[in-house]
């Protein structure tokens, strides 16, 4: 009997020990399951990981390691939806990894992982994540239902930061779908409920609400209240820090960037141009604009394009504050490619196209997203077309290249191409440079052939860890040199409209390019130069041109070194001056008269720098730019009329000033009626200028000067005499170059002792903020 109790206890031991030995191996299972996903994704097995992840939530959703894994897996999926963002100038956003798992699938396993969880906090966070999934793909009623989710079981874990967030979010869906009431009505319920969350954010998604609904003076006052709170918050952030021992020069932003008072000040600015640009701030829907537009390719539709609508004004030329600069919610194309805009305050806008890189496979790169203008009671209409890629045929890859040979470049015609640009790309430690080659060619193929002096005249002055780059001195063509080409296709009136790049980078791609082996000529000069010691290299570039005084590679070099500066307070433009005279005695090379005629300018020898440009005006482009710089040459060398000949050859063709130099040609010459003519005739771009200490500055308001010109014009009196007007269009004229911001600002409070009310004060105080 008792051998009999003795096995039974033994047997219960061993299968408490197997139990315990059970549970402690299922208890590590998900550690180790984690563990060989990470060795996976370490190894690039993409789709061995992912079955590792989905067996992890299907058989242990309540674990840690699923949760972190479904949570990777949303915001894979969420990133994979990160579109790339194309604009008037750039290009940028879109990811390149590919997430092998539906939006249905991520989903199915964020409920799963959702009801396994005890924490309150993952729990709900799996909710908010499928509502974040449903919300890309504009189903808003599914992502509502989620967030509400979301929202309540955060409010019952009170956890009220989680709440302000998912409300957040609610109240964007509501904006885009034109529910104003509903989204107002929960930033009231949030502000009182939560007054310590997020509040800033709050007041500024209730100003853009009454900006939306027209209700300019209210909007004004909360914008005010938001840049007030975010102060606060900014303050208290600082004060965290301090506490914390975090060094201020380690906090990587300032109140100026953060998002809430940068929006709340953009708006406020724009605000008050509304209102002296006679454009009342009370005015509900009446007088306002609309847009309709269309995204195709070639003839075809594209849908799924979400498109974000800026006003000029309000955006500070940085890519990654879209969303906050975006001046209405964005809308997305539907199956026929159509967008709309409506209630739109008139203003200068350009749309900001977001589009799915899965969209762009096969697709060139086009310039066409404009800057257009919204008129009171008027539709404008858009159109963007994008067509297929420019296929180079040769050269396949990269190809080695020796100066003095040919290599033969030849593409595919592009569908509605009449002429291509040759662009060329260098290769740079930090990044890529580019500039057109040649332009307007008719055929689909240039035979490359640089050689002598012509191959250092494609150079690029870039900047690293505040060192000059090397090809600022040599050109493109040196040894060791990367250079890709790109063609770009322009359609009958010079617009482009595709090229060979594209927009989705293809990482094992071929692309048509050469590496430099020899050149003709490389001394000891230019070594240095590739290694960065320049002081070295302008000594052996000088002791070179001892031996060989009309060495024209080195006079070239020692012009570029002492006209750029390899560092701070080494450049010497009257020194590069001496050289490039030296080699203009030896060769004609329009791009070295180019180049010696900018010095002319950075010396302020004007009279010079206008002689060079005289030299090689006969092959100026139709609207080139060189016409308005020498228009400014000859005001600054006092001759207006001469200056305004030149302007007017820039402006033909143009949509917009690229500053008011003409203007203030006209006004010097007292054409009064001819300047607000030409003012009322031409854009004039509203976006923000910079000081060199990195502040936001308003540029020249174009309705305030009209108004003052008018005034002017139609007989108020003004305490300044003619001469005294002209006197100071000549010194606003004379404002250039560093300290821009100081020299606006100095002459302004000049002009406030002549009289802030005189008429044409006021019109100097503007045509002065445009040279900023």
């Amino acid at each position: 009997m008792k051998k009999i109790n003795l096995r039974i206890r033994t047997v219960i031991i061993l299968a408490a020990a197997i139990s315990i030995l059970v549970g402690i191996g299922y208890s590590k299972t998900p550690s180790l399951m984690a563990s060989n996903i990470e060795s996976q994704e370490k190894a690039e097995n993409k789709e061995a990981s992912i079955i590792m992840k989905e067996r992890l939530i299907n058989y242990f959703p309540g674990s840690e390691e699923a949760r972190w894994e479904v949570f990777s897996l949303a915001d894979s999926l969420l990133q994979q939806e990160e579109r790339i963002m194309i604009g008037p100038n750039f290009v940028g956003g879109g990811r390149g990894d590919q997430v092998n798992i539906g939006a249905e699938k991520v989903i199915s396993y964020l409920q799963k992982v959702a009801k396994a969880q005890d924490e309150v906090m993952w729990r709900y966070m799996s909710y908010q994540k499928i509502g974040q999934i449903y919300q890309i793909q504009s189903d808003y009623d599914e992502a509502v239902k989620y967030y509400e989710i979301a929202a309540r079981g955060f409010a019952e874990g009170d956890k009220a930061f989680k709440v302000a967030e998912v409300n957040g979010s609610l109240v964007e869906i509501y904006m885009e779908l034109g529910d104003m009431d509903k989204a107002l009505a929960l930033v009231e319920y949030n502000l009182e409920s939560y007054p310590e969350q997020e509040q800033a954010r709050f007041l500024v998604l209730k100003g853009d609400i009454y900006f939306q609904l027209g209700e300019f003076t209210k909007a004004e006052a909360v914008y005010k209240q938001a840049m007030q709170q975010a102060e606060k918050d900014w303050e208290r952030f600082l004060d965290h820090s301090k506490q914390n021992d975090l060094k201020e020069s380690n906090i990587n932003a300032t109140l100026q960037d953060q998002p809430p008072y940068k929006h709340s000040k953009s708006r406020l600015e724009l605000l008050q141009t509304m209102e002296s640009g006679g454009f009342p701030k009370n005015n509900g829907y009446q007088d306002k604009g609309n847009i309709i537009g269309k995204i195709l390719v070639g003839n075809a539709p594209l849908p799924n394009v979400l498109v974000y609508l800026i006003n000029e004004q309000e955006y500070d030329g940085r890519m990654s504050h879209l969303e906050g600069a975006a001046s209405y919610a964005p809308v997305k194309t539907d199956g026929l490619g159509s967008f709309e805009f409506s209630g739109i305050v008139p203003g200068r806008y350009f749309v900001v196209l977001g589009v799915l890189p899965s969209d762009l496979e096969g697709l060139g790169r086009f310039k066409g997203l404009d800057t257009f203008t919204v008129q009171e009671g008027e539709t404008e209409n858009l159109e963007y077309a994008f067509q297929p890629r420019v296929i180079v045929n040769h050269p396949a890859g990269q190809q080695f290249f020796t100066e003095g040979e040919e290599l033969p470049i030849s593409w595919n015609g592009a569908p509605g191409a009449k002429s291509y640009n040759l662009h060329i790309t260098l290769k740079l430690e930090n990044g890529y440079a580019s500039r057109v080659y040649l332009q307007n060619l008719k055929d689909t193929s240039y035979v490359f052939e640089p050689e002598g002096l012509q191959a250092r005249g494609m150079n690029f002055i870039t900047w690293a860890n505040d060192i000059l780059g090397p090809s600022a001195i040599l050109g493109s063509f040196y040894p060791g040199a990367e250079i890709f080409f790109v063609v770009e296709a322009l359609d009958e009136s010079g617009k482009s409209i595709s090229d060979s790049e594209g927009y989705v980078l293809q990482l094992n791609a071929n692309y048509p390019s050469v590496q430099i082996e020899e050149t003709s000529f490389f001394s000891q000069g230019d070594k240095l130069v590739l290694e960065k010691k320049y002081s070295e290299a302008e000594q052996a570039y000088l002791q070179e041109l001892k031996e060989k005084p009309d060495n024209p590679y080195v006079l070239l070099s020692l012009a570029r070194i002492y006209n750029y500066g390899w560092g701070e307070g080494t450049s010497n433009p009257q020194k590069a001056l001496q050289y490039y005279i030296r080699l203009l005695g030896i060769t004609k090379e329009k791009f070295i008269i180019e180049e010696a005629a900018s010095a002319g300018i950075q010396a302020q020898d004007y009279e010079l720098a206008l002689e060079f440009f005289e030299g090689i005006e006969e092959y100026f482009e139709e609207n080139s730019f060189w016409y308005h710089l020498m228009g400014e040459l000859y005001f600054k060398t006092g001759d207006p009329e001469k200056a305004l000949r030149y302007y007017q050859n820039y402006l033909k063709g143009q949509k917009e000033f690229r500053d008011l130099g003409p203007v203030v040609a006209l006004l010097y010459l007292d054409r009064f009626e001819e300047a607000i003519k030409l003012l009322e005739g031409k854009e004039y771009s509203q976006l923000l200028r910079y000081s060199s200490t990195g502040e936001t500055q308003i540029p020249a308001d174009i309705p305030t000067l009209i108004y003052s010109l008018e005034k002017y014009s139609s007989g108020i009196k003004s305490d300044l005499q003619k001469e005294d007007f002209r006197k100071y269009l000549m010194e606003i004229m004379s404002i250039d170059r560093k300290g821009r911001l100081e020299q606006v600002q100095a002459f302004q409070a000049k002009l406030k002792t002549l009289g802030e009310e005189d008429v044409l004060v006021k019109a100097l105080q503007e045509i002065a903020r445009d040279r900023m």
